[in-house]
């Protein structure tokens, strides 16, 4: 196993980031949709703060894991972009540091934004933390609760509804494209290496 990237593909450190970040980011969906469509009807319901306990959890997930993956995306070699314009390499420069923002700003603002309840933490199954309001930061700072809040739920879901299933779809849509019509190696030298092999032979 290549733990580390080269030229040619992305090394399993890389690679394993990627996924975990992908997959904790995509699967918080269903999970709040479920809260916001059938749960919310009746905050009561005994599954209604359990299932939005995960939607938290793989959020903060997200954001625990992306500060290491720009640190070794800093450190790493990174391959070399795949045969194209320039105008291409900006739109897909322009697309990987939108992912990377998303993936900042959705963690922080839904944390930030936690608040309203009795509780003064957040029961993420493993461990608690506190919401921001009763934290020593939000003393320090004297923010005004009231006006901060909605800035920061505003933000938080004006960019989820929005924003990030376009730019997850487009991700997604740009890698098939390389993988089926351009026929270049840009998808599978994110996969384990003989996932990639077994998927250049088809």
């Amino acid at each position: 196993m290549q733990l580390k990237n080269t030229r040619e593909r992305f090394g399993a450190i890389a690679g394993i980031y990627h996924w975990l970040i992908a997959s904790a980011f995509i699967l918080s969906y269903p999970f709040v949709y479920y809260v916001v469509l059938v749960l919310e009807r009746d905050r009561t319901n005994p599954l209604f703060l359990p299932v939005l306990n995960v939607h938290w959890f793989l959020g903060i997930l997200v954001g625990v894991l992306v500060i290491p993956r720009l640190i070794w995306r800093w450190v790493s070699v990174e391959p070399e972009a795949a045969p194209g314009s320039r105008v291409e390499h900006l739109l897909a420069k322009l697309a990987h540091w939108g992912l990377y923002a998303l993936m900042i700003i959705m963690p922080a603002t839904g944390y930030l934004g936690t608040g309203g309840s009795t509780s003064a933490t957040i029961d993420l199954y493993l461990f608690k933390i506190p919401r921001f309001p009763n934290t020593e930061l939000f003393q320090i700072l004297q923010i005004d609760w009231v006006t901060f809040e909605p800035i920061m739920d505003g933000i938080h879901h004006f960019s989820g509804k929005w924003i990030a299933p376009v730019v997850v779809l487009l991700h997604i849509a740009a890698a098939f494209y390389h993988h089926f019509i351009r026929r270049d190696t840009v998808l599978v030298r994110m996969l384990p290496e003989r996932v990639g092999e077994w998927l250049l032979r088809k």
